[in-house]
Formats: structure tokens, sequence, C-alpha cells
């Protein structure tokens, strides 16, 4: 590979960087969109997913004697066939060298990686837009009556999104899983999960001290860059939601029985047991606790699957989609329109009881 991705850290904040391996300098373009990345607060895997993606583009336009300038400059009919390329490119593996076939929604995920370093650099004002990229607009009607509008680009030529094929979780399933847990700290982090959809490192990043509303009954997500777990919000945005009564009682047995413990930690997660009792819960401990939990109960158990329950629970009972978006932290709509699933049965389902229920004045005889 002529380019390649490396990070460097100063302070607690870690940057990433794209390099030309021929020359030892540093790419400025994609360098810069990066730090903007890592200074918007994004989750760190996501500015490492994105620097791993782009020297695979930056290969592919010095393969072709392109730059990130001319292929702006191109004409409508010239950046459509140059992208298109571009997703056939990582869709047969060629990016790699190994030309093995990725899943449309990975090949699609780089292409959506590439516009958003395009969409940085048009903003900061060094490239034309995108003739390619399209402004979509949507509007709703908050609860209290407002209307709000938003926008997000969207692009026409992405390949077929692959079908979700993971089990959708039950109650039933929920209930087996929480039937499963040794001990009131895996159940309460599985019901916190299932009742309000934060993420793994949201959940591990609860600091009991600053993070619980115990009058209210909340749970706040604060975004922190220094946990010791490095578990981490996404994103730097505030949010919090409620918690039910049980999962409220749960948090005061839990906290009382393992008292001494949490004189030394404002951390709700933590190890209960061995040489690091005592300090942060990590994701790969809980990841280890789940699987063990599902091979208990007989249901593959993820934190995602928690997630999804979170959102298809809401949209059964008729929470408009912004409002599961916003509770599950996301920052574009089409993220969360992925977590809900709608099967066939249930669209038929609608549309019946909306004829009926919209159709009764049309009288039958007019059109005989």
């Amino acid at each position: 590979m002529k380019y390649t991705s490396g990070s460097v850290k100063k302070g607690r904040r870690t940057y990433y960087y794209i390099k030309n391996t021929e020359t030892g300098q540093i790419e400025p373009q994609c360098t810069k969109y990066l730090k903007h990345k890592v200074m918007q607060n994004r989750a760190a895997n996501t500015v490492i997913r994105i620097a791993g993606i782009l020297p695979f583009y930056m290969d592919f336009l010095a393969d072709r004697d392109l730059t990130l300038s001319s292929v702006a400059a191109m004409k409508f009919a010239d950046q459509s066939e140059h992208f298109y390329e571009f997703l056939m490119y990582v869709k047969s593996g060629a990016h790699t060298g190994s030309y093995k076939e990725v899943k449309n929604n990975t090949a699609n995920s780089y292409l959506q990686a590439v516009f958003g370093l395009y969409s940085f650099l048009h903003r900061n004002g060094e490239l034309p837009y995108l003739s390619v990229l399209d402004d979509r607009n949507f509007s709703y009607v908050t609860p209290v009556g407002t209307a709000v509008s938003s926008s997000f680009l969207t692009y026409d030529g992405y390949l077929k999104k692959n079908e979700h094929t993971a089990r959708i979780a039950t109650k039933e399933d929920i209930q087996k899983i929480l039937s499963a847990c040794t001990c009131n700290r895996d159940k309460l982090l599985i019901m916190i999960m299932e009742e309000t959809g934060l993420r793994i490192g949201e959940a591990l990043g609860i600091e009991y001290t600053e993070d619980i509303d115990f009058e209210k009954k909340r749970i706040f997500v604060r975004y922190r860059d220094a946990n010791a777990n490095r578990a981490f919000a996404k994103n730097a945005e505030e949010r919090f939601m409620k918690i039910s009564d049980a999962t409220f009682s749960l948090i005061n047995v839990y906290l009382s029985e393992n008292a001494e413990l949490f004189e030394k930690t404002d951390y709700l997660f933590i190890v209960l047991h061995g040489a690091t009792r005592g300090k942060p819960l990590t994701a790969n401990t809980f990841y280890s606790t789940l699987e063990n939990i599902g091979k208990k109960c007989g249901v593959k158990v993820t934190n995602h699957m928690l997630r999804h329950y979170f959102a298809d629970e809401r949209r059964k009972a008729n929470w408009p989609i912004v409002e599961i978006s916003k509770a599950l932290g996301h920052k574009n709509i089409a993220t969360t329109e992925n977590y809900l699933h709608v099967t066939p049965r249930e669209i038929e389902d609608a549309q019946d009881i909306y004829l009926k229920n919209n159709t009764s004045g049309v009288n039958v005889s007019d059109f005989l």
C-alpha cells in the first residue's frame, strides 16, 4: 500500500493520521479530517475505522492518477462512475488484495467514510460540493407541538443493503437471560441496557455518584475521555433515560451489598471478585459474561441485541422514530431505521387498520 494510517497520543487524546509511505509525508487533507472527528468527540472505534478505510481510497486514487480535488471537479456522470467503481473495488476484496468478496453493507460503509471526507473538505472551503450527493430534508413535530426540520446527505448509488438475519429477542428471551445471571451486577447491567438502549461503553461509564438521579429515577449519559476502563460514550451529547422502579430498587440493593467496594470508586459497574476486585468493569469482561450467560440459558446474548430489543419494543409502543433515535443516541435517523424490525405481516396489519379507519366514507356504489 502506498498509504497507511497511524496514531499519536497528545495529552489525553489520541490523534490519527494518513501517511504516504513512499515520501514519508503526512497526507494533510485526510489527517485534518481525522483530527476533526477526534475534536467532535466521536467514538475512538469510529475514528479508528475511518482511519483504516481512507488509505484504501487514497491508494485507489493514486492507482488512477487522481486526486481528491480532481474527483470533486468531475462532472456528475464521471463522479458517479468513479464512486461506483470504488464500491465494486471494495466489494470484490481488491482493496486488501485478498479478492474475498465482502458484504454490500461493508462496501457501503467504506464509501460513506469517503463521502464524510469530501463533505468535511467542502465545508472547510477546500473542495467544491460533490454533485453525486443530494441534500434530503425531513420534518417532524415534537410531542410539545414544535415543528423541527433537519437534513442529511444521501447517495443513490449504494449497493442494496444485506438483510438483517440476527434473531430478534423477545420478552421471554430477556427473562431467560436475567434468570441465568449469577449476581445482581450482571442482572442490573442487562436491565439498564434493555430499558434504556445504552451502548455498552455508555453503561460501563456510569458513575453512581454523578450520573444517577436518585430522586427522579433517571440515568444520565455523560461524555468522558479518561475512564479507567476505557468505556466511552460514543458522542459528546448528554442525554438521560428514566428507569423502572424494579431497576431502581436493584441499584440500591446492589450498592448496599457491595458498599465496602463502592467506598473506593465512583463507577457503578465494577469487578466483584479476584485480583482486580473493585476496579471498573471492562467491556471484554462483560462480553465474556454475556457468553457464559448465553450458554446457560440457551440464548445467544450480545449487547447489540439489547439495543435492538429496546428499539423494537419502543416501536411496538408507537414511539415516533425520531424519539427512538434520540434515545439510542444516533446521529443519523437512517441508523435507527436499521435497528427496527418490521415484518411484512405487521405492514399488512397496519395497512388493514388504516384502510378500515380512513375509507369508511367511500360509497362503493358511486363507482358502479
